[in-house]
């Protein structure tokens, strides 16, 4: 028999967790839960069980819920991290927003704790090696922090320009997307437009989580991994992600396909933060097969030699972070080998855009080799936003 999730909620006042035992008694055939009177009482309680989900408040007299976090980060790096507070600021908020994964605002509505709660649960006990994927920063190529805090630093610094840099690297769009979506923003509305998304945290959040060095962190490429890895992977997403937009625009679903086609291959950003040693492998044996000379595709390769795969880890991230369940479903769907003929919705718009983009530049996770494409089968819309993206690449190039 598998065990119960452990979730943990912490207040200093005794009337609130009684409040929240009341309110959550149906939920005891589901969680095992425990209540904790203060930081230093849910470390203690924490040592003598850790829990999968901790949902604390933030206010609370000598450790409040920052510090409390920071010690759950570093000590149960395993355990998804919740803010409920009704009393933040801008200073205080950004340490939320850098040690949480969920802030929810009190009063917070059942319905929305126990989805909250289990939506954690559901990603930190769900795939392989989804609970340490999502609680690590992603990489980023190391010239973005540099153009961020330009674009940031400018005369005309906006939302819209700042946006316009973030969306050049899918890290840092998986970031500020994954703050956004938090209910203090977002109201129960999902968010997949970066520069709303930067409109709504304000410049002078998004200026703070840069200087706090949690929004970007560079990659390391004295390891295993070559330079031309990331290189090739983060011009793949950028392409793919225009020509989404080109092959969705109008509908009401652009948004989320061009952030879906950026961040599509995310999860080979987490495999290579996580296990750099064995991620390098399954792309030098997805490159050059021995002794088998067939090609294959990576997720193959990586199943095989870590036990999952960068789709399952990019899925698994933007589920946890409360990313648009369509945006979601279209990074889940990209690595398939079936064609689409149209773009009718955000998942066939990633798997054409992708399989283009693949076919023009090189492949980044399909068959290592050629890519079979029948434009023939497509309908006149998306030959047509093809020829303006290749017409728009070549002009960049």
């Amino acid at each position: 028999m598998s065990r119960r999730p452990h979730v943990l909620f912490v207040d200093d006042e005794p009337r609130i967790l009684g409040g929240l035992r009341r309110m959550l008694r149906t939920h005891r055939d589901r969680w095992d839960m425990s209540f904790a009177e203060g930081g230093e009482a849910a470390l203690a309680a924490l040592r003598e069980r850790p829990c999968d989900v901790i949902v604390s408040d933030y206010r609370m007299p000598g450790m409040n819920g920052a510090q409390l976090l920071e010690r759950v980060r570093t000590e149960y790096p395993g355990t998804a991290r919740v803010i409920l507070s009704g009393q933040t600021n801008e200073d205080n908020l950004l340490s939320i927003m850098v040690l949480a994964h969920e802030f929810l605002t009190k009063p917070s509505s059942p319905e929305q704790l126990v989805a909250t709660v289990e939506r954690l649960i559901d990603v930190r006990t769900g795939g392989p090696g989804a609970d340490r994927a999502v609680l690590q920063s992603l990489p980023s190529p190391p010239d973005t922090l540099v153009r961020l805090i330009e674009a940031l630093d400018g005369d005309e610094a906006s939302a819209q320009a700042v946006g316009s840099v973030i969306e050049e690297d899918p890290a840092a769009t998986a970031k500020v997307l994954q703050l956004v979506n938090s209910s203090a923003y977002t109201v129960g509305r999902k968010v997949s437009n970066v520069g709303q998304a930067v409109s709504l945290l304000g410049l002078p959040t998004v200026r703070g989580l840069i200087c706090m060095h949690d929004l970007i962190r560079t990659f390391d490429v004295s390891g295993e991994i070559p330079v031309e890895w990331i290189e090739a992977l983060t011009l793949h997403s950028v392409e793919t992600s225009r020509l989404c937009r080109l092959l969705a625009e109008g509908t009401e679903w652009e948004n989320n396909a061009f952030t879906a086609g950026l961040l599509h291959e995310v999860g080979q950003l987490v495999l290579a933060s996580l296990q750099p040693e064995a991620f390098a492998r399954a792309l030098w044996q997805w490159r050059d097969p021995d002794p088998e000379p067939e090609p294959t595709f990576l997720c193959a390769v990586e199943s095989a030699v870590l036990g999952s795969t960068h789709v399952d880890a990019g899925a698994g991230l933007l589920r946890f972070w409360g990313l648009p369940d369509a945006v979601i479903e279209a990074v889940a769907g990209h690595a398939t080998t079936a064609q689409p003929e149209a773009a009718t919705d955000a998942c066939r718009t990633v798997v054409l855009a992708h399989l283009v983009v693949e076919a023009d530049l090189a492949p980044v996770c399909g068959l290592a080799g050629p890519v079979a494409l029948d434009e023939s089968r497509l309908d006149p819309h998306s030959r047509e936003a093809i020829t303006r993206w290749r017409r728009q690449h070549s002009r960049q190039g």
